[in-house]
């Protein structure tokens, strides 16, 4: 594109034609002075890298190929329509060098700007000023009721006057009502015991929100975990539910690899209880992790948020499962939030900052607490849930009562 004249300002000549005006020697002097006679191999304003592993064959062997200065991806070779988009916004990174026909703002004197912001906008990259509103949720335990049934794990006092369905009702109102951009879900979607007609009555709301297109991304808790085993006549497989509504697109899993929220400029990340996915529950036994066993997939441009569930520092203390910090600071991602799941009680029983602290180096960490009030600090406290905005430069909270 850039050697011909697809994609250029009105004003701006292509890399070649400016080449040309400004190298007077022949071009095999110059792979001489630059490289190994056959070709340019010294690249000094430009780093470079091997191609990536599905662009290998359209390239010769030995070949590097340049590596976009912002988001440190290696530009890609055979781009496909979905993937065009993506690739001027990559190309947009470099500057006007070549230098373009007059002075200026760098890509915007060179690319057509014009296409630029269209190709940013689609795939909600590079523009400051973009905002994305996700509803924060944790800890629905759908099914939680038929503890009385079940005979299986505590109950609070109170539990006949709390419904998971209507929590989950509640939640999709809001969502709609607030007009999110997504959902965002932090672990134990499920109690260890659910029954069909709760997975049925959410899957309507669950489906309400893809239709609306407001997706709902999620990781999997400890007590998700243990849906996979129902022990009580009139309970079913709740992962094997969770695996349909993924399939169906009602949910997205999130991983160590990022997702973009709704198409936009944020990126989220997700570890579940024990590092544990959905597709893996009953394949492994150990639920602990390390922070050194986590890798996490290089990021795009924008902010990132990281999802966990389990016992953390520096909420926790003595019995934390996971070292944040460690975490934080063994990573190559850089994120602008963590927000987690599984404590039921806001840190200190702080109700009103105990919701919020930071990391040893300064991230933000946030919780918004149980979504049905099925502890003992909610005994006289409204459960919550929490609608973040999430821009460049800031993460704005407000908290809507379930």
């Amino acid at each position: 594109m850039l050697y011909g004249d697809e994609l250029l300002a009105d004003e701006a000549s292509c890399y070649g034609a400016q080449q040309k005006e400004r190298n007077w020697g022949k071009r095999k002097d110059y792979a001489r002075r630059h490289g190994n006679g056959d070709r340019v191999t010294e690249f000094s304003a430009i780093t470079v890298a091997e191609p990536r592993e599905e662009d290998s064959r359209y390239v010769p062997a030995g070949a590097k190929l340049p590596i976009a200065p912002e988001s440190r991806e290696v530009l890609p070779v055979n781009v496909s329509s979905d993937g065009i988009d993506r690739a001027i916004s990559l190309l947009a990174e470099f500057p006007a060098e070549p230098a373009a026909d007059r002075p200026g703002d760098g890509v915007n004197i060179l690319l057509d700007p014009k296409r630029v912001r269209q190709a940013r906008g689609n795939r909600g990259r590079g523009a400051s000023e973009a905002e994305t509103t996700v509803l924060f949720v944790s800890d629905t335990h759908l099914g939680y009721e038929n503890r009385e049934k079940t005979g299986r794990g505590n109950t609070v006092s109170w539990v006949r006057e709390i419904s998971s369905e209507e929590t989950f009702r509640r939640i999709t109102q809001i969502a709609m009502e607030r007009s999110v951009d997504a959902v965002v879900h932090t672990g134990d979607i499920l109690d260890h015991e659910v029954d069909q007609a709760t997975l049925d009555t959410t899957e309507t709301f669950l489906a309400a929100l893809s239709g609306l297109g407001v997706p709902v991304y999620c990781i999997i808790g400890s007590h998700d975990h243990d849906s996979a085993n129902p022990q009580h006549q009139d309970s079913v497989d709740g992962i094997g539910w969770l695996k349909s509504q993924v399939r169906k697109g009602h949910l997205t899993e999130l991983s160590t690899n990022p997702t973009p929220v709704a198409g936009g400029p944020v990126d989220a990340y997700g570890i579940p209880a024990g590092n544990v996915g959905i597709d893996d529950v009953g394949k492994f036994y150990s639920r602990e992790w390390m922070p050194s066993d986590i890798a996490f997939g290089a990021a795009s441009p924008g902010p990132n948020v990281l999802c966990l569930h389990d016992g953390l520092t520096p909420y926790r203390r003595h019995d934390a499962d996971v070292d944040l910090d460690r975490l934080l600071a063994q990573s190559r991602i850089s994120f602008d939030c963590v927000l987690i799941g599984d404590e039921h009680r806001p840190k200190k029983r702080d109700f009103e900052s105990g919701y919020s602290f930071e990391a040893s180096d300064g991230t933000p960490v946030f919780y918004t607490g149980p979504a049905m009030r099925i502890s003992e600090p909610y005994r006289d406290h409204d459960a919550f849930v929490t609608e973040l905005t999430v821009s460049v430069d800031s993460i704005d909270t407000r908290r809507h009562k379930l």
